[in-house]
């Protein structure tokens, strides 16, 4: 007796079929044969950010199983059967990244994986899902008979804890909030890395501190020269009581205006301070001024206390505090965790961020302006901290 080979290729015996429930024609549930799998990274959980909405990032990775080139046309986020957030087209591709290559695409050939940055957005005063799922549409080439082209996959449980609200980090004005949360693919929003053998998203939630000054200017002097950029050597400050549970105060600034050729995962960071404050959650300071901790591990601080100088230690091209709150005391090796600051001003928003790195003065529109309370700031927003 002998049995036609089933229609995915990469599916050489019946223990690894991959299946999919989606409703018969009388309401049970029967499965099909389902070229992608899916899951989500790490669970999401809410923050109300600096737009006054309540935002869910969280990331997708798909896996292309069978033997055919994939193309996926859409992925919509569902709550309670509800579409909550579609991508599809250019939209899509801005934020699907295929494993072991550096450029975008919706195309998983056979056996490739790619992550997705995902980003429901919420109304501030809207019930949080305790849990969502995806629908994927796809093609495939060549075609593949009684195989799903659309149907669902990677639910995700999500935490409705409110987010952390913690202190400022720094003081005055003109703070560019750079490399920020939440829907665009930022180098930190969209990097997923595999550290000891898992995927994570440390840097999430992440935002890289810049300053203008108030004539718009991010440096004056030459750009390869740390004394041009006026908030260079600042205070940096901790956002939290708690306990020192990492320090690194050795590595040399980086001349500006280029990243080094060549960092390990250990010395991304440059100089460093890491705080436990409770909860799990750890706040990470990162690029700082060598030699100028002023903690060490074990100490307990205080909110508002000095913790070092803001400099461009580490994978860095100019000056600029990193911060992130994260799940573990592993700067790589944890999950980005939401937090809000206590008090902030909303100054505009930055439209030419890569003009201003290069000299140009900056465009700020006046978007979303005014005093915010426990909000995360969001992506190329320019804010003010109390202070300074």
């Amino acid at each position: 007796m002998s049995c036609r080979p089933l229609p995915i290729g990469l599916l050489a015996a019946l223990a690894a079929l991959l299946v999919a429930v989606v409703p018969g024609a009388a309401g049970a549930p029967h499965e099909v044969l389902t070229p992608v799998v899916g899951n989500g990274i790490a669970s999401p959980e809410p923050v109300l950010a600096g737009n006054g909405r309540r935002e869910l990032a969280y990331e997708l990775q798909l896996i292309n199983r069978s033997e055919s080139t994939v193309t996926v046309r859409s992925l919509e986020a569902l709550a309670g059967g509800k579409v909550v957030e579609k991508l599809a087209g250019p939209s899509l591709e801005a934020v699907m990244q295929p494993y072991g290559q550096s450029t975008h695409s919706v195309k998983l050939k056979p056996g490739q994986g790619a992550y997705v940055v995902m980003d429901v957005s919420l109304a501030r005063d809207a019930k949080v899902p305790a849990r969502l799922t995806h629908r994927i549409a796809l093609t495939m080439q060549p075609r593949q008979a009684a195989v799903a082209t659309a149907y669902e996959l990677a639910p995700v449980k999500v935490t409705r804890r409110e987010a952390v609200v913690i202190a400022p980090p720094l003081r005055g004005p003109g703070w560019v909030v750079a490399n920020g949360c939440c829907s665009a693919f930022t180098s930190h929003r969209g990097t997923v890395l595999p550290v000891n053998g898992a995927p994570h998203v440390a840097e999430r939630f992440a935002i890289d501190f810049v300053q203008i000054d108030p004539l718009g200017r991010l440096f004056e002097g030459p750009l390869d020269q740390l004394s041009s950029y006026p908030y260079f050597g600042d205070e940096v400050l901790s956002a939290t009581a708690g306990k020192v549970v990492g320090v690194v105060d050795d590595i040399p600034n980086t001349p500006a205006g280029a990243l080094p050729p060549a960092i390990t995962a250990e010395r991304a960071g440059g100089n460093h301070v890491i705080v436990a404050f409770g909860g799990g959650h750890y706040a990470f300071y990162a690029h700082l001024e060598p030699g100028s901790v002023r903690v060490k591990v074990g100490q307990r601080v205080a909110v508002g206390q000095v913790l070092g100088l803001l400099g461009n230690s580490g994978n860095s091209s100019a000056p600029h505090l990193h911060f992130h709150v994260m799940d573990s005391p592993h700067a790589l090796a944890s999950n980005g965790m939401p937090y809000r600051f206590s008090s902030f001003s909303v100054e505009g928003e930055l439209t030419n961020l890569e003009g201003v790195e290069a000299g140009e003065v900056a465009k700020i529109a006046r978007k979303g302006v005014g005093a915010r309370r426990d909000e995360l700031p969001l992506n190329d927003q320019v804010i003010a901290f109390p202070g300074g």
